[in-house]
This record gives structure tokens, C-alpha cells and sequence, in this order.
């Protein structure tokens, strides 16, 4: 499908959030089993939610267009609506279920293929039928109407986890993660506007086929419906492990090598970066071995990775290069088809960044509290298929570092699950003398998640539940 224009009429009928990242600073993610005996109420509470409150993508662009403009001072909540397999038998919606093994089945029974430890996993995804994502810029806003909506769900669905989620940005407004590298900054656009607004496409265009995220639904009329699969993990991740390793922390030694910048000077952020793809503001490490400080900041997201073939400068098994190649993979082709929509939001259950300050991290508060458990990224990523998207990215490319049969080297050290091999790094960015074989891995850890679908609108509120 082409991009999407602003006044396409489907937008209406496509759930916030797909096409176009919420953008809120506070999600709460309600996890929800509906209770034996208690289908008809369920059907009935999902059909008017649906028709009544859960947000289209039109209403989402609306909203931030009249932000933008300064109509009003607040874009407003989003607020979406995702079944499991079990969620669509229970609403007895069977019929019209998307056709997928691995949603049929669930997650839990995808963990050997993934590398997931079920021992590890958090009861509270065990059972869910829905979730139920709300989010706002506002905190106290947002958990008011996830409280309310708990409540109104309550006596046909029994909660079993309230997960709450919140943005981290550096005072320079670049979005980060927990290990303090910039996320979020590429990813796939399918909106026309958005599109064009890309400032430079003259080694990459993040411009996507539709046909990569959204799935066709067969509804009672003639009209086009669309849903698309929504893998959830919440993934805690060990950031004071990761900093020693990296050899950020004063008096530990680290485990990796020191990599010399183009001009022959040691750089003790090369390494790390490396690793990632990105240096921690974002500059890619394909393009630069310094981190480059712009004024304003401005992470580039226009290049690829075709002039380095060799994989000197950016190394096929970091971790932004083996999950979009980018033109830069020769020998395993086109994996434009394996692309995901993330749209993930890093979690805090410790209090390591306290709520006032999610907007203006500094580099000290990052460097004083480094946990090792409870704070992490909820990893989401929406797509038409979850088993030639998503558990290829998951099984193969992370797990084996192997690109359509091409064993790139090693596994991702950031997200790679499983028996992870040593690997090396050149001595020198851009030349192929490499360094000692160290190891780096197992500081992210899979807490739990499901499978999830996130219909359209109209089958929700339609005739497939008010009958």
C-alpha cells in the first residue's frame, strides 16, 4: 500500500498508536483475564468502549495538530485496546481471529524459539485476555483514567497487572533507555506527512510500505478494515552490570577492549558504541568515531551501511546494524520484509529517575543510580506477521546472528538471548586488525509479554459483538 495521506478515511477506523507512536510521556498497560461466566458482559463493555473511547489514529493526529497549533495546551490521552487469542474466543470473536500460529498459540509457547527462560517470566502475564493501554502527558491524568477504567472492567475481568510505563529524555530532548543510549530514532513511517518531513533521505528513507505493519480484516461490509499484530515484552534490564562491563564506572576495570578513533587516539566510548550502533547522543558510529555534539541536537537517521561492507566502522553484530541492516548486509539481500513498528517505553519501578525529572536526565543522575533490577524497557512492536518479522529479528538475527543464512559473527549483545559466543571489535575504527575475542551479554533480561492483536476499531464496536 502507499503511504497514507492525512485525509484518508480509514484513519478512523485504525487504532492511536500503529501508524504513528503515541508520543505521550505516561502509559499505564492493563493487563486483564476475563472471568468464567462472564462473556456477555465482557462483549457488551468492549463494544461501547470501543465506540466511545478508545482513540483512532485520526483523532491522535487531530489532537496533536491542534497542540502543534496551540489551539489547546494538551494533545490529549490515547487509549487503545488489544486481544489475545484466548481474549478473541472469550468475546467469541473465533471467526474473525487473525490467521497466525504464533498468536494462536501465545508467547510462553514460542520460548524455546525465542531463547526466553519461562522460569524467569512474571506471573502476572500468565492468562491475559486484553490489555488496555492508556496514556497521557500528564501522570496523575493518566492514572486516574487507568484507575477508572480498571474499576469499570472489574466485574467481568479479574486484573492482573497494571504496568506502568514513562519516557526518558536528556535535558537536549533526545529520548534515551535505561543504559543511557538515544532510542527511538529510527523508525518506519507510513504516513505521508511524516514522510515528508524526513530532514534528509539521501542514503536512507524511512518510508515503509503498510503492507509491513497493518493486516487486512474481513468484516461484515465491503469497506477496508485493519488491525496488526502487537508483540509485548517487558524486558527488566541490569544497568550497573552493563555500565562495569562497558568500563563507564570508576575503579571497575570493564571487559571491553579499547578501540582507537580515526585519527589514532584511544576513545573509551568507541567500544560500547560500537556495540550499540549509536554513541549515547545518538550519532551513529557508521558515521563518526566521536560522538558529534550538535547545537541544537539532531541524531541523523539518512545513512546506511554500504560503504562498509567489511564491517570495520559499525560491526554486523551491533545491535542497531543486525536489527536494520540498511543496505549494508550484501550477502543475505533484502530483509526490508522483516521490518517492525517499535513503539516501546522504558519502565521504572525503583524510583531511579524521579517523575518531575523524565524530561531533563542529566548525566549524573544517570551515573548515581545505576540498578540492577526493576527498571527496563516494555518493549512493543506492532507488524502484519509475527513470525517473518518479529521472531526472525528475535530467533535468528539476535539469537544466532544469522541474516537469511549469513552467520554475521556473533549475537547482539544487547537483546541476543541464549549461549552468546565471543566476539571482536576492530583496533582501530575503519581498519581490520581486530581486537582480542571478549565476551558481553546478559544484561537484559524477558520478564513476560503475550502476543497480542490490536483490531480495528469497527470489529470491536461492530456487529461481531452486538449481536
Amino acid at each position: 500500500m502507499p503511504p497514507i495521506p492525512s485525509n484518508d478515511p480509514v484513519l478512523t477506523d485504525i487504532q492511536a498508536n500503529i501508524l504513528k507512536g503515541h508520543g505521550r510521556n505516561f502509559a499505564h498497560h492493563i493487563f486483564l483475564r476475563i472471568k468464567h461466566g462472564e462473556t456477555d458482559a465482557a462483549r457488551y463493555w468492549v463494544a461501547s468502549f470501543a465506540a466511545g473511547t478508545i482513540t483512532s489514529a485520526r483523532k491522535q493526529l487531530d489532537g496533536t495538530a491542534a497542540f502543534k497549533s496551540g489551539s489547546t495546551g494538551d494533545a490529549g490521552s490515547i487509549i487503545t485496546l488489544s486481544l489475545s487469542s484466548t481474549g478473541f474466543d472469550k468475546l467469541g470473536l473465533g471467526a474473525q481471529k487473525p490467521v497466525s500460529t504464533a498468536f494462536q498459540n501465545g508467547m510462553r509457547s514460542r520460548a524455546g524459539l525465542l531463547g526466553d527462560n519461562p522460569h524467569g517470566m512474571e506471573k502476572h502475564f500468565d492468562g491475559i485476555d486484553l490489555m488496555i493501554m492508556v496514556t497521557d502527558d500528564n501522570s496523575a491524568v493518566a492514572a486516574r483514567k487507568a484507575k477508572d477504567l480498571i474499576a469499570q472492567t472489574h466485574p467481568f475481568a479479574i486484573l492482573l497487572l497494571d504496568q506502568k510505563g514513562n519516557v526518558l529524555k536528556k535535558t537536549s530532548g533526545t529520548g534515551i533507555e535505561h543504559f543511557g543510549y538515544a532510542d527511538g530514532i529510527s523508525q518506519p513511517l507510513f504516513l505521508a506527512d511524516d514522510i515528508r518531513r524526513q530532514p534528509s533521505t539521501v542514503e536512507w528513507d524511512d518510508a515503509t510500505d503498510t503492507d509491513l505493519l497493518l493486516v487486512k480484516e474481513d468484516h461484515h461490509d465491503k469497506k477496508d478494515h485493519f488491525g496488526s499484530f502487537l508483540v509485548f515484552r517487558k524486558l527488566e534490564q541490569n544497568v550497573k552490570g552493563f555500565k562495569d562491563a562497558e568500563g563507564d564506572n570508576d575503579g571497575v576495570p570493564g571487559g571491553l577492549p579499547m578501540v582507537k578513533d580515526v585519527d589514532g587516539d584511544d576513545n573509551k566510548e568507541l567500544a560500547g558504541a560500537m556495540l550499540v550502533g549509536r554513541f549515547e547522543n545518538g550519532t551513529p558510529v557508521i558515521k563518526s568515531s566521536v560522538a558529534i555534539v550538535d547545537n541544537p541536537p539532531a541524531p541523523t537517521n539518512d545513512f546506511n551501511y554500504a560503504n562498509d561492507l567489511s564491517a570495520l566502522k559499525c560491526p554486523f553484530h551491533s545491535h542497531v546494524r543486525l536489527m536494520n541492516p540498511r543496505k549494508g548486509d550484501t550477502i543475505a539481500g533484502d530483509v526490508s520484509a522483516q521490518r517492525i513498528t517499535r513503539r516501546g517505553i522504558p519502565y521504572d519501578e525503583v524510583g531511579r529517575i524521579p517523575e518531575d525529572r523524565i524530561n531533563s536526565i542529566t548525566d549524573d543522575m544517570l551515573d548515581k543510580n545505576q540498578p540492577t533490577r526493576g527498571v527496563g524497557l516494555l518493549f512493543m512492536c506492532y507488524q502484519n506477521s509475527i513470525e517473518t518479522q518479529f521472531e526472525i529479528l528475535q530467533h535468528l538475527w539476535a539469537n544466532q546472528g544469522q541474516i537469511k543464512g549469513h552467520a554475521i559473527g556473533a549475537q547482539d549483545s544487547i537483546i541476543g538471548q541464549g549461549t552468546n559466543p565471543p566476539k571482536t571489535l576492530p583496533q582501530q575504527w575503519g581498519q581490520s586488525a581486530q581486537s582480542a575475542p571478549f565476551s558481553f551479554s546478559g544484561f537484559v533480561t524477558m520478564r513476560g509479554g503475550e502476543y497480542l492483536y490490536t483490531p480495528s476499531i469497527s470489529l470491536l464496536s461492530g456487529a461481531g459483538l452486538t449481536e
